[in-house]
């Protein structure tokens, strides 16, 4: 599961492992949410630093509470990482406030965010969804790939997403607005026994197959799904070869965490392999 380390020649000629910027909620169930963000990253020897946009009381049955860092937070944070640490890829998650996703677009704009992956988490706590559509509008130019599922393709197009053929329309719509490439993830829909995603690059539509996996345990699939992108970006992949790397360390994860049984409700992802390991 776990890849070779990305590194990078420090300035006494020691290896360090590459930096990896993740903006996103805390998750207190530690399944979703910055927890799975910073697991992958570990997971994948990379350094993950983080800015918190909002604290989450989280269960595997669902979230009860959002508490929203005030934006002025939120731009210290990222300030303080970028003047400091050499970030090699940025992912985003969920913002709590439309104001939060436009500081962090402003400095986006500068190219302060390098290889930039947007996860466009659209939830009913977080805000005013159309407040936080618009201000998306502002971030998802930026982004060297953006990855909505059906539901966040459908808030942010004002159309309903449901088949294949509609992802591919969604991603190209979301692409002529600025994004490098866009992924529309199937989440539930399978067609044949295989779950489908559907990227748009280099002006068409791809669609990418693998066979569908039944768990109940699927908790910080998207985050994951997103951040390894940004992992692989930041080890110089090109974004089509990323997503598709990304794609089936997902679907190992969720394989190898499906017998699992923690908490009530939908569990975390493996991302470490740990079903692998016999422990003694």
């Amino acid at each position: 599961m776990c890849g070779a380390p990305v590194t990078r020649r420090g300035q006494l000629g020691t290896v360090e492992p590459t930096v990896v910027l993740t903006i996103g909620a805390t998750d207190s169930s530690g399944g979703s949410a910055l927890q799975a963000d910073m697991r992958t990253l570990a997971a994948l020897r990379m350094h993950a630093a983080c800015v918190v946009t909002a604290v989450l009381s989280r269960n595997t049955r669902g979230t009860s509470d959002v508490y929203a860092q005030p934006t002025t937070v939120v731009a210290a944070q990222l300030g303080s990482v970028l003047e400091d640490l050499p970030v090699a890829a940025v992912k985003t998650g969920m913002f709590p406030t439309a104001e939060a996703v436009v500081a962090v677009a402003a400095r986006a704009r500068t190219g302060a965010l390098p290889n930039l992956v947007v996860d466009p988490v659209l939830t009913t706590r977080s805000g005013s969804r159309r407040g936080l559509i618009a201000a998306f509008e502002r971030l998802l130019p930026h982004a060297v790939v953006v990855t909505p599922d059906r539901e966040e393709a459908s808030a942010l197009l004002g159309w309903e997403v449901v088949t294949p053929a509609d992802m591919a329309g969604a991603a190209a719509q979301l692409a002529a607005g600025g994004a490098q490439y866009v992924v529309v993830t199937g989440g539930d829909f399978v067609a044949g026994g295989e779950a489908i995603d559907v990227l748009w690059a280099d002006g068409a539509a791809r669609m990418l197959h693998s066979p569908r996996i039944t768990s109940r345990n699927i908790d910080g699939s998207g985050p994951t799904f997103a951040t390894a992108i940004a992992a692989r970006l930041a080890a110089g992949d090109p974004p089509p070869d990323a997503v598709a790397w990304a794609k089936g360390f997902v679907g190992r994860a969720i394989g190898d965490a499906a017998e699992w049984r923690i908490g009530s409700g939908a569990g975390p992802i493996d991302q470490f392999g740990w079903s692998a390991l016999t422990l003694r």
